[in-house]
């Protein structure tokens, strides 16, 4: 026989029912797939050698699972054509509009990936109308926890003067954090910045050091750099 609930009971579901659309509505924030990671390592040059190739196989697999940091990587990787994804400004919106959100709030509960990735929804217009203030503000937030690709982009928010006040020595300070770590790209800034003495002083040696990093990661332009240099 069925029983009747109680109002007691009617309202005790209520209440659960209440509860579970709060948290519904306030998912368990996104935690990047350890491929994911991997992936980036291998594009920045971190894992030892910049690997493209390897990097974009490695974030084709992290997507299948359509977690929101992974599909928000895919976006940023088509919005520039990078690691080896040709450029496309549509797909990279599309993309970043049906993960923005659940990034966002990853970012605001402190997934350090996802506060990376804010920095480039606002810096690219992924989810986010451009805002070079607030790129600035998110990359640094991440390059002040030791994210590899927010000192980067930190970096050249000073070199170019965006979003902050044009200052090369900042932009030096966050490049070298990044550099230290493996960033290929980087260690190949560095090498300019030394050459030509912006940011610091010039120093040749400096420059080739710093080449010679980022061509053993396998940067092409810094070999090219070598050479002009005639070492």
């Amino acid at each position: 026989m069925t029983r009747r609930l109680a109002t007691a009971d009617v309202g005790a579901l209520g209440v659960a029912a209440s509860l579970l659309a709060a948290t519904a509505c306030v998912a368990t924030p996104a935690t990047p797939d350890p491929v994911l990671l991997e992936a980036v390592d291998w594009y920045t040059g971190v894992a030892g050698q910049v690997d493209d190739a390897r990097a974009r196989q490695l974030l084709e697999q992290a997507v299948e699972d359509r977690d929101p940091i992974s599909v928000m990587w895919l976006a940023r990787v088509h919005s520039r054509g990078r690691m080896g994804f040709e450029g496309d400004e549509d797909e990279a919106r599309r993309l970043a509009g049906t993960v923005i959100r659940a990034v966002q709030r990853a970012a605001e509960a402190g997934v350090l990936e996802a506060v990376f990735l804010m920095g480039t929804a606002y810096a690219e217009g992924l989810g986010k109308a451009e805002d070079p203030g607030r790129a600035a503000l998110w990359h640094r937030r991440a390059a002040e926890q030791g994210h590899v690709l927010g000192a980067h982009n930190l970096g050249n928010a000073y070199s170019d003067g965006r979003g902050v006040a044009q200052d090369p020595a900042q932009a030096v300070k966050w490049w070298i954090q990044a550099a230290e770590a493996g960033d290929a790209i980087t260690q190949l800034r560095l090498g300019e910045a030394y050459e030509q003495g912006r940011g610091v002083a010039r120093d040749l040696e400096a420059a080739e050091i710093w080449y010679r990093r980022a061509t053993d990661a396998g940067n092409v332009q810094a070999q090219e750099a070598l050479a002009r240099l005639g070492k």
